[in-house]
């Protein structure tokens, strides 16, 4: 009789315990923004602009990227995926250590932003990167 109790007291701790672990786990990926910013949908002012979050907004960092003379990190911060410079994120040891990563205009827009108006002008940010680059015009509404 005792068994199925002490069965189940025992599923219940180690339910607790993977929780727990979980939860830790997952906070101790979220940084923080040190002020408003603007997320873009590249490692670059120059990209559209995807959200705007206040100061204090959680984010999780994927990695960052030099590009346009500075850092810059792929962040997510609830729907917003995109770009932010490294120096407006917390300065955590996982913000100044996030792996380097590569972007793609058409890989990353094709992932994240099939839905956005401005998706249609891709081609046109194709050359983005490249000596003599000159951006389309912002689209209005972005």
């Amino acid at each position: 009789m005792h068994a199925p109790h002490l069965a189940r007291q025992i599923f219940a701790a180690a339910l607790a315990a993977c929780c727990l672990a979980w939860s830790q786990a997952a906070s101790a990926q979220l940084d923080y923004t040190r002020r408003a910013v603007d997320v873009r949908a590249g490692p670059d002012d120059a990209f559209p602009q995807v959200a705007r979050l206040s100061n204090g907004s959680n984010v999780h960092v994927f990695g960052c990227a030099e590009a346009a003379g500075r850092r810059w990190c792929d962040v997510l911060s609830g729907r917003a995926r995109g770009w932010v410079p490294q120096n407006d994120l917390s300065q955590s040891a996982r913000v100044r250590n996030a792996p380097t990563v590569t972007f793609s205009v058409a890989e990353y827009w094709d992932a994240h932003y099939r839905s956005r108006r401005w998706f249609a002008s891709l081609d046109r940010w194709k050359g983005w990167g490249t000596p003599g680059f000159v951006p389309p015009a912002a689209t209005p509404g972005t």
